[in-house]
Order: C-alpha cells, then sequence, then structure tokens
C-alpha cells in the first residue's frame, strides 16, 4: 500500500519534471532571453483571446459546479449518446478505453445499452472520478471541433507551430498538455456543425503551413486529427479523443491548457 507521503513524493518530481522541460522549451523557443522579456510583465492571456459567443466570461474556477460543467459542454461537443471511459485492470495493468454501457463494456455483445454523455458524467471527469472520452464524429457526418493529436519528443514544439498556423489563418486554437504529459493537443472550436470532411481538410491545410513555416521542423511527433474519419464507419462511433481537464491528471499539471507565450498553464483552467 502507498501511504500519502510516497504519493505526495511522486506529485512534487512529476511537476518538477514538468517545469524543467518547460524550461527548456522556454530556452528553444528564445522566451528566456532578456531581449524577449520587457521590465514589466504582460498580463497573463485568457484561453480564448477572443471569446466565443457561447463562452460565459463570468464563469470562474470561484463558480458553482453546474456553471463549470455548463461552460465546458459548450465548448467541447460531440455525441450526446454514448461516451468513451478509460479503463485500467490492477491485476494485468492493462490499460484501454471503451464504449462506457450498462454493466460494463464486454465484447461480441450486439446491441450493448450504451450509457449516454451527461451532466453527470462530466462533473465526475472534472473532479478525477473518472476519465472520459468524446467521440467528435456526429451521426451526420459532422463535427463540432477539430483536435490535432502531437505525441512524442518534440511534441510542443509541432504544436505551436500548427497553434501559430491557425492563428496565422485567423483561426481560435487552443493548446493543451496532454494525460502523459509527452504529448499535446491543439483544439479549435466550432459555432456550428460543420462536415468532418471540410474539417479535416482545414487540419491539413494547417499542418502543410506549419511546415513551410518552420522548415527546421518536421512535425515528427503528429498523430492524427479527430475527428479521424470523413464519415462514420456503419459499426462503431469513429475515433474518441481524451476530454481535457480531467482531475486527477490536473492536479498532476496535465491535461491542462497552456499559455503559448510563457508554457505555463493558465492560471484559472
Amino acid at each position: 500500500m502507498v501511504g500519502p507521503d510516497a504519493t505526495d513524493g511522486t506529485l512534487a518530481v512529476r511537476i518538477e519534471e514538468l517545469e524543467m522541460e518547460n524550461a527548456r522549451l522556454r530556452s528553444l523557443l528564445g522566451l528566456d532571453r532578456p531581449e524577449r522579456v520587457g521590465p514589466v510583465q504582460a498580463p497573463r492571456q485568457t484561453l480564448f483571446a477572443q471569446a466565443p459567443s457561447r463562452v460565459d466570461p463570468t464563469v470562474t474556477q470561484g463558480s458553482t459546479t453546474n456553471e463549470k460543467v455548463h461552460l465546458f459542454r459548450s465548448l467541447f461537443r460531440g455525441r450526446d449518446d454514448v461516451y468513451a471511459q478509460r479503463w485500467e485492470q490492477a491485476s494485468t495493468g492493462k490499460k484501454g478505453w471503451s464504449p462506457a454501457v450498462r454493466g460494463g463494456w464486454r465484447k461480441g455483445v450486439a446491441f450493448p445499452d450504451l450509457l449516454p454523455f451527461t451532466d453527470e458524467v462530466m462533473s465526475r471527469h472534472l473532479a478525477g472520478e473518472t476519465t472520459a472520452g468524446l467521440y467528435p464524429l456526429m451521426t451526420d457526418d459532422t463535427c463540432l471541433l477539430l483536435a490535432c493529436d502531437f505525441d512524442g519528443p518534440g511534441s510542443l514544439l509541432d504544436a505551436l507551430a500548427y497553434l501559430d498556423a491557425a492563428r496565422a489563418e485567423g483561426i481560435l486554437a487552443t493548446l493543451e498538455r496532454s494525460r502523459s504529459g509527452d504529448g499535446s493537443h491543439v483544439w479549435i472550436l466550432f459555432d456550428d456543425r460543420v462536415a468532418a470532411s471540410s474539417a479535416r481538410r482545414i487540419g491539413a491545410h494547417l499542418i502543410r503551413q506549419a511546415m513551410a513555416a518552420r522548415a527546421e521542423l518536421d512535425l515528427a511527433s503528429y498523430d492524427r486529427l479527430f475527428p479521424a474519419q470523413d464519415f462514420l464507419p456503419r459499426k462503431g462511433f469513429g475515433n474518441l479523443i481524451a476530454l481535457p481537464l480531467q482531475g486527477e491528471c490536473r492536479r498532476e499539471g496535465t491535461t491542462v491548457f497552456l499559455d503559448p507565450t510563457t508554457l505555463e498553464p493558465y492560471e484559472d483552467q
């Protein structure tokens, strides 16, 4: 059994590792040079430089749980009739994802009793009691968001290049440190439903622009776009993406949104 001291020590080591990685990347980007830092620090940016119309600017970390859940769900939108749940087998150490179903997921069940994605599920995710994933591809082959996944060495630099390409095109995008701490997600949130094929073409265009703008980066850490398909498969729901701000991970400094000018988490997630 692991005591509280060991748990606290592990968390402290993990946070220190993330701080060291931030310092290394800030150095690579020249953010630590004196000429890049004025005598007076600029105000910390908010998550959205220009908030989408559906964002309630009055919601803060001091707001009620219901207000936070409503804000989160107004931004990160996908299918509501099904969601993914992360699982881990203590006996074997195996980890994975499966659709959330009543009684637990089992292969070979023709018509599983799927559990809907509700405010309660979202609240438990934010509290760290479960880990939820979103199926972004809707039944009419549209989506309400586009996420680009970067994994492994250089992922944050590649994600920043992609983020810059999006902003150069006037596209609002946000940067998240993924669950592992060694990857990044760049999220683009749409006001209305967009054909998944069109959204994915936007993502592919931004990848090309990022590579052209930063010739020294080959975007080798680029993994995939979500939605990962243009059309909903005949069987299944398309690929899932883990939702940000999972409570347990957030306390360890992952699944949080980063200020691209400092590579530090925003103060009020």
